[in-house]
């Protein structure tokens, strides 16, 4: 009766311990699955993350190039503005037809470098006739100052055709014109914005 008895004993705990296991491994197996979900999702995430984050970058470096451009061009126009007041600026202030005749013949001389070192002597021989007693140190001085800051020697002209017609009589306007022509000349290869400068000066005096 014992062996009997002991038989349907250890089949039962057998039947009791089975399912056990079974749902244990079935619990790990969904929570393994679970897990892959999670870190498909994580990865997916950062996968969109990423991706966002380098439009965000090139975004920015054009935007940024962009407004780098943006502030050089208004730079540059402010810094053109600024040239051009203080040019103005010093253009009129001169209200002296021999003056502004000295301030002309330098402008039109830094047209070219070539002729640079001689322009001084030049210009100092041409004016003097034409410069007031004890003045013309103070006005070569002044003139070859404020002709750095002239970009265009036309600009001179323009500003001054009307002190010129004012107070120069015809042969006056003919020696201002003589003048520059001796100055253009100092270099065997006058600029081309030389001859402009030449042409508008003709131009202005004519009556």
């Amino acid at each position: 009766m014992s062996y009997r008895l002991a038989i349907p004993m250890n089949m039962s705990l057998v039947r009791h311990c089975q399912p056990d296991r079974m749902m244990e491994r079935c619990a790990i197996f969904a929570w393994g699955r679970i897990a892959m979900h999670i870190l498909g999702l994580l990865v997916a995430v950062i996968a969109g993350a990423g991706v966002w984050y380098w439009r965000y970058k090139m975004l920015r470096d054009v935007g940024g190039e962009v407004l780098d451009a943006v502030g050089r061009a208004q730079g540059a126009f402010r810094t053109r503005n600024f040239r051009n007041k203080a040019e103005a600026s010093v253009l009129n202030a001169v209200d002296d037809p021999a003056l502004a005749a000295t301030l002309f013949l330098f402008s039109l001389s830094n047209e070219n470098s070539a002729g640079e070192h001689l322009a001084e002597p030049e210009i100092r021989r041409q004016v003097e006739a034409i410069v007031p007693a004890g003045k013309l140190d103070e006005f070569i001085a002044y003139a070859s100052w404020a002709a750095r800051g002239v970009v265009d020697s036309r600009d001179c002209v323009r500003r001054f055709k009307p002190l010129w017609r004012q107070h120069l009589d015809a042969a006056e306007r003919d020696q201002l014109i003589d003048m520059a022509e001796a100055v253009v000349a100092l270099t065997a290869k006058p600029e081309h914005s030389q001859a402009m400068a030449l042409d508008a000066l003709r131009t202005a005096l004519t009556p």
